[in-house]
């Protein structure tokens, strides 16, 4: 099958990891971005570039259905959010059927906190949080959490760590979200407290399709960027990850997704923290798409899993023996301006990228 994919965003570094990752399957796919940054635009790596309104706007539905039209797209990949959205609400008028969990699916996972409490209520480890209404509401809420050194502030919809930080008081808590409202305009019933999860931070992304888990990989993130210019020194973008075998994440995240949607179709990123017991509990799932920061890892096990996705998307029968196996550690190392890197530890210990006088091969 001629395979023809559009991905939205052309020229980040989110489609442009997911434009290479598509070039390392067997598909051949021929690949058409858009942007509606033409600056950004110009930096798409894509066969054929659209410029196109933004995904806020009406129009951007309309435009890039006439696109998968003309150009005869049979697969379209979302690489943030608000297309997401934009596209679960009007994919009635696309040509062909997308790829996309259900609407009340995004819906719920867009929000972190109606995510949360949906968990949290059917048992499944998730962090104790609430809801900020008003400001006077802090301090209640801290003296509600378990008592820790910290208390983790965020909003509730957004991704890439937008509004988030840890606060060691209610005093810090309320600074926070009233420089938010102060400076971006952001209600304070947008936030959120709960509690803070010291433990491995880890991602599982998935594909499944009519509920059945197709294949999924865990990845650990072990440090990210910027992370000197935040104070907590955490983000949601990693510099540097590796790949893990984690079973007790696996049956949590099934756990998760049989309660959320029983029938599930699409690819999901589910972001977990572990908690001092080293027990793994959902912070939030990224619905839609695949995960910007470790793209290139879902490459290295034995079965590529955008090639998954695409035959899926395209109605391929697609069979996997094992979806969820223990492969080798391979590590991400990502930087700005640079083509990230994927090397197994083999490859490190035999350059004896251990040894700090050693000199490392660069082939």
């Amino acid at each position: 099958m001629d395979i023809r994919v559009l991905v939205t965003g052309a020229g980040t570094g989110a489609s442009g990891n997911l434009i290479r990752g598509l070039r390392a399957t067997t598909l051949a796919p021929y690949i058409v971005g858009v942007n509606d940054d033409r600056f950004t635009l110009r930096l798409s790596p894509a066969d054929r570039n659209y410029l196109v309104p933004p995904s806020t706007a009406d129009a951007f539905t309309n435009v890039t259905a006439e696109i998968v039209q003309r150009e005869r797209v049979n697969v379209v990949m979302a690489t943030d959010d608000r297309a997401v959205k934009a596209l679960s609400d009007r994919r009635d008028e696309f040509p062909i059927q997308l790829f996309l969990p259900r609407r009340e699916t995004i819906d719920l996972c867009q929000d972190k906190y109606e995510l949360n409490a949906f968990l949290r209520e059917r048992g499944i480890p998730a962090p104790l949080t609430y809801q900020v209404t008003v400001l006077k509401d802090v301090e209640e809420i801290i003296a509600r959490l378990p008592r820790q050194r910290f208390a983790w502030c965020r909003l509730r919809r957004g991704s890439r760590s937008m509004g988030a930080t840890a606060v060691a008081s209610a005093e810090q808590a309320r600074a926070w979200i009233s420089q938010w409202q102060d400076l971006q305009g952001v209600a304070a019933s947008d936030f959120t407290l709960s509690e803070y999860l010291s433990g491995r931070h880890l991602v599982l992304q998935g594909v499944w399709r009519d509920g059945r888990l197709l294949l999924a990989q865990t990845v650990e993130c072990l440090s990210y960027f910027a992370a000197g210019n935040n104070p907590t020194g955490v983000f949601s973008v990693p510099s540097l990850a590796k790949t893990v075998f984690a079973p007790s994440v696996l049956d949590v995240c099934i756990r998760a997704m049989r309660a959320i949607d029983p029938g599930a179709s699409g690819a999901f990123v589910i972001e977990l923290r572990e908690d001092i017991r080293g027990v793994p509990a959902i912070t939030e799932i990224n619905v839609g798409r695949f995960a910007m920061g470790v793209t290139a890892l879902l490459c290295t096990a034995r079965h590529n899993m955008l090639e998954v996705f695409v035959n899926s998307a395209v109605g391929e029968p697609v069979t996997v023996d094992t979806p969820y196996e223990s492969s080798a550690e391979y590590y991400l190392v990502r930087d700005l301006d640079m083509t990230p890197g994927v090397f197994s530890q083999a490859e490190l210990v035999r350059d004896g990228a251990l040894d700090p006088f050693s000199v490392v091969s660069s082939s």
